[in-house]
């Protein structure tokens, strides 16, 4: 039993490396390449850990290995286009001028309630608003909407209006992110003062609290015996 709990804890340690120095794009987006890395990788820890021949030295050399593999055949894509082209694939436009390309879709399988329900992902509800779309590498649509669908913005409306801003939380389930308040400049005595005076509760009484300099405020009670919590918008 402490062999086993050896290898899963460096299984999972090792995995978590791994994904580590895949980098963030890697989990941002699966490839067919990824899922290849992902699948082999889960295989080498899931083979080891109920093989009772498999020492917890041979679990690291194999990830170690395997990450060596995938940074290598990274480097290699980085540098050709064909070769990044031929594990990776490359976006397809599957809308051209508002027509859907059959040869695209039936190339990848793709029906066209398929395509209708990657739109709506969009908020996208009729093809008719979609003037172009990209079938990327990772199966997801990247979409160009004709002018006339798409929202005025405020500059073209307002002549005066206030950037957008980040919003911070600076209450998670009811504990104080006390990081993220000295990271903008304040602390737990400034946010005890705004909070009674911009929403009118107590720290003790939030479930959570988002807060931007445009608009102040955006909180939620903890919950009563019911189940309801009041939000504030301030």
């Amino acid at each position: 039993m402490m062999e086993y709990a050896l290898k899963l804890t460096v299984g999972l340690i090792g995995v978590m490396l791994v994904l580590r120095f895949m980098g963030k794009k890697e989990l941002a987006q699966i490839t067919p390449l990824d899922f290849v890395y992902a699948l082999i990788l889960g295989s080498i820890v899931e083979e080891s850990l109920f093989d009772p021949s498999v020492d917890v030295y041979e679990i690291i050399f194999a990830l170690l290995y395997w990450a060596v593999l995938i940074y290598l055949i990274e480097k290699f894509a980085l540098k050709s286009r064909r070769f990044r082209r031929l594990t990776k694939g490359q976006p397809v436009i599957l809308i051209n001028d508002g027509e859907l390309d059959s040869k695209v879709m039936r190339k990848n399988h793709m029906e066209v309630d398929e395509v209708r329900s990657l739109l709506r992902r969009h908020n996208v509800f009729t093809l008719r608003e979609v003037r172009y779309a990209l079938l990327e590498e990772n199966g997801q649509l990247s979409i160009l909407k004709y002018a006339s669908e798409d929202p005025p913005t405020r500059g073209e409306t307002m002549k005066q209006f206030p950037e957008n801003v980040r919003s911070h939380l600076f209450i998670d389930d009811g504990k104080v992110e006390h990081e993220t308040l000295e990271q903008c400049g304040y602390d737990e005595n400034w946010l005890k003062e705004h909070l009674k005076h911009e929403t009118g509760y107590e720290i003790n009484d939030i479930f959570f609290a988002e807060w931007n300099k445009n608009d102040g405020f955006f909180v939620q009670e903890k919950q009563t015996d019911n189940g309801s919590g009041n939000l504030n918008h301030n």
